[in-house]
């Protein structure tokens, strides 16, 4: 890091700033605990609890981690405030941070908190561990750790005065900082060691490379540094002009996070330059982006007009396809795909299908087995991928592709993009559209809204014609399905009704026409295909051409040579395949899709004759066979007025459009909630709090007591369905309140509310009445469904509550129960 403030005048030299290198190990076991003491780090800052703070602007070079030794995150970092003993809602003096650069893992988890990550912090030293994999423990401190004191004589082994400059070691030679103190206070270590920072450097050329930090003598140390948990004053307390710039673009990976390096353009280690200007508000142009389970695409407002931004091939649409080459090269898009027929197994596709969702869950347990790649447990328990030895956080593969589809909308306009209104599917449930806004971040967007891929279709459908109509849209897409109904009255998009199955589309049609040619092969053969991996996806490949194929003929033939080997013969498929005969094989699937509509018009009270058009979006909806059941269902044409690849993003611009325009007369869109929000009972059953199909944005409140005396904490599990059972929905999280003040029981009561924004995302909040404290939704996520469950069960042989119990005689049943009691608001 760099200064470029005026020379300090404590600084003989001039040209250097003294800096100090902080290895911080934070009493968190898993990062929900990080998330919980330190919800700063949403706003990119970190507050250090210490006697002697350093003063502000001193670089900060810091490294967190866990309690176990596990790398949490690394950063560059600036002293902006510094805060006395007593001060506001700060307890103790220390210091807050400023985090200009942060590594993948740091990132990855100020996106996961809600927050804008920083800049990638370029690493002088070798690899850490891959973006979720733990990384080797920190340096161990000194056998005989010196006293906890103000100061420090600098150590026996002094530094060396300068030398003349050497040429610069490999990135594997650079040697971690020496500890020069450990201080172990309330079970938070924090080994300090103070180091100078480089001035700043001209750029370097590509035949020079970049030079390594130099260290310097030894300044004083701080004592008595350490963590704070929730010490942070609110962001709107922030005070005093900031003289950072505006975050730059972020940098689009090109490495495996450790992998082996090779060649980049950009330098390996970069001093970062102190910011001068508090960030301001994103401006400029909005992009609406689809990401698509097979492809993706973005598109823009020119002229009044929304066009699609082709890509660098010439497509309309990227494949969202992330392949980790031999070589550790990340590749994206169409080079990506092309990964699938000769390396499989590290070639990611269809990762919507299981971004949000926790690893343990019953989808992502059926799913397992489908894919090429590996599908393995991340930090927090969500599901991830594993790509060589590296694994990856579904937000890192979705972040990757939509930096490359920003990275094309910037050399189609010519300017820099970091705005964009991101489409999902209706049925999205919270912790995949957190995932889906995280993912956004990561690839340097603000996600200026989520909107539901059906209703963008919509506006692309009505945009510019004052339509007074009722409409169905009908989105069967690569790999989810989702239908809602709209109303239409000029500029006003009211969604009445929505659903969905996330776990159905193209691909599951795909994977009938391969067990069918799959079976013929062994009819044909008499022998059994053997599974093996890059067959299995050329067979793949195969079966889509076919069906593709058969939307526009009767007949096509189905030819892929040398499926397997027996001995020293090979055997070939090679067949014919009808429209019929796909027909019967996939007939099941378009039925599933007709119930979902069935449900939708009974959920709003319509019947199909209700509904004047029926608009198909998705490339799925391409099949014949769909376009004759809907007009079976409905009894009238489909229409084909809004292109079924490109409606998404084209709605999803027209609505980026109408938001930077700011227009008061522009585009009003009301959306609802596609799944029942509720709590866990004791005994296991689920009660809704937000009803599904409920207009946003909406507000819920309900009052609860403590249920025994001295209560510590209060935890209420939160779930996302429409099934009785709370364990059969989806798990969003558990609200955890600690620290509740002694009292008898019943005497301590809190306001819950459940807050859904207009884009379906949840936020629960719990008020406790007198002090006003508040704990907003910090989610417990890395508790699985069955860890959930056994808590609403109660202690073993304990008979669980009965929902059906009479009311004691004071009126005041257990705190559950009483969850609905009161309403305070709706």
């Amino acid at each position: 890091m760099s200064g470029n403030k005026p020379p300090d005048p404590s600084n003989p030299g001039g040209s250097k700033k003294s800096g100090v290198a902080l290895q911080v190990k934070l009493p968190c076991a898993i990062l929900d605990d990080v998330r919980t003491r330190h919800p700063e780090l949403s706003t990119r800052r970190f507050f250090l609890r210490t006697a002697n703070p350093r003063p502000i602007e001193t670089p900060i070079r810091l490294i967190a981690t866990l309690s176990d030794g596990k790398h949490c995150f690394r950063a560059n970092a600036i002293v902006e405030k510094v805060h006395a003993a007593g001060e506001g809602p700060v307890r103790d003096s220390g210091m807050t941070l400023w985090l200009a650069r942060m590594d993948d893992p740091g990132r990855e988890l100020v996106a996961w908190m809600g927050g804008q990550p920083p800049p990638l912090l370029k690493q002088p030293a070798a690899p850490e561990a891959a973006v979720l994999a733990p990384p080797a423990p920190p340096p161990p401190p000194p056998k005989k750790p010196a006293q906890a004191s103000d100061t420090l004589p600098p150590p026996k082994s002094a530094r060396p005065a300068p030398k003349p400059p050497a040429p610069p070691p490999t990135p594997h030679a650079a040697a971690p900082a020496t500890v020069a103190k450990t201080i172990v206070e309330d079970h938070v270590e924090v080994m300090l060691d103070d180091a100078e920072v480089t001035p700043a450097r001209p750029p370097a050329t590509a035949s020079a490379p970049p030079q390594p930090t130099a260290p310097a003598a030894p300044t004083s140390p701080i004592a008595g540094a350490n963590t704070s948990p929730g010490a942070l004053p609110p962001p709107s307390n922030w005070s005093g002009e900031s003289r950072r710039p505006a975050p730059p673009p972020l940098p689009r990976p090109t490495l495996a996070p450790g992998a082996a390096q090779t060649p980049s353009p950009q330098p390996v280690d970069e001093s970062d330059e102190l910011p001068s200007a508090r960030p301001t508000k994103p401006s400029g142009a909005i992009i609406g982006i689809d990401l698509g389970t097979t492809n993706s695409c973005a598109a823009v407002v020119k002229d009044g007009k929304p066009f699609v931004i082709p890509s660098r091939e010439g497509y309309n649409t990227i494949p969202s396809v992330v392949a980790l080459s031999d070589k550790g090269k990340l590749m994206v898009g169409h080079p990506a795909r092309s990964q699938l027929l000769i390396n499989p197994r590290n070639t990611v596709y269809g990762a919507k299908r299981l971004i949000g969702r926790q690893f343990k869950s019953p989808v992502v347990t059926e799913l397992l087995g489908r894919f090429s790649y590996e599908i393995v447990s991340g930090p927090r328990g969500e599901a991830a991928v594993k790509m060589g030895e590296q694994i990856f956080s579904l937000q890192k593969i979705s972040s990757l592709v939509l930096a490359e589809v920003k990275d094309l909308a910037e050399r189609w306009l010519g300017k820099e993009i970091s705005r964009a209104v991101i489409t999902v599917p209706a049925y999205y449930n919270d912790n995949q559209r957190q995932a889906v806004r995280a993912a956004g971040a990561l690839a340097g967007l603000d996600v200026e809204r989520i909107v539901n891929e059906p209703t963008a279709a919509a506006i692309a459908f009505a945009h510019g014609r004052a339509l007074e109509q009722r409409v169905m849209v009908y989105d069967l897409g690569g790999g989810t399905f989702d239908t809602s109904v709209l109303e239409l009255h000029g500029n006003l998009y009211e969604v009445i009704s929505t659903g969905g199955d996330t776990f159905l589309g193209g691909v599951d049609f795909d994977r009938a026409l391969v067990q069918d040619l799959l079976a013929r092969f062994r009819r044909k053969h008499g022998i059994a295909f053997e599974g093996d991996r890059i067959a299995l996806q050329r067979i793949t490949d195969a079966a889509e051409h076919a069906k593709i194929a058969l939307s526009e003929r009767l007949t096509t033939q189905v030819n892929v040579p040398f499926v397997t080997m027996v001995g020293e013969k090979g055997y070939n498929l090679d067949t014919q395949v009808t429209r019929a005969e796909l027909d019967k094989l996939t007939v099941e699937l378009i039925d599933r899709t007709l119930r979902v509509c069935d449900d939708v018009l009974t959920n709003c009270g319509l019947k199909p004759d209700d509904i004047a058009e029926v608009l198909l979006v998705g490339g799925q909806s391409r099949m014949p066979l769909v376009r004759s059941k809907l007009r079976e269902y409905f009894g009238k044409e489909p229409s084909k007025a809004v292109h079924p690849d490109e409606a998404v993003a084209l709605g999803a611009a027209v609505l980026a459009n109408s938001m930077q325009s700011g227009d008061i007369g522009g585009m009003v869109l009301v959306d609802v909630l596609p799944m029942s929000i509720g709590v866990g009972l004791p005994g296991g059953r689920f009660k809704k709090v937000v009803e599904r199909n409920t207009s946003l944005p909406h507000k819920k409140a309900y009052s609860i007591w403590t249920s025994q005396d001295n209560q510590k904490t209060l935890e209420i599990p939160v779930f996302q369905g429409e099934a009785e059972r709370a364990q059969q929905n989806e798990y969003l999280g558990t609200l955890v309140v600690p620290d509740i003040p002694p009292g008898i029981k019943g005497s301590v009561v809190f306001d819950i509310v459940f807050s859904v924004s207009p884009e379906s995302i949840l936020t629960v909040t719990a008020e406790e009445r007198g002090t006003r404290r508040s704990v907003t939704a910090t989610f417990s996520t890395q508790d699985s469904p069955e860890a959930v469950k056994r808590r609403l069960a109660g202690a073993a042989g304990a008979e669980p509550e009965r929902l059906d119990a009479p009311e004691p005689p004071d009126g005041k049943g257990g705190w559950m129960s009483r969850l609905f009691g009161r309403k305070a608001s709706g």
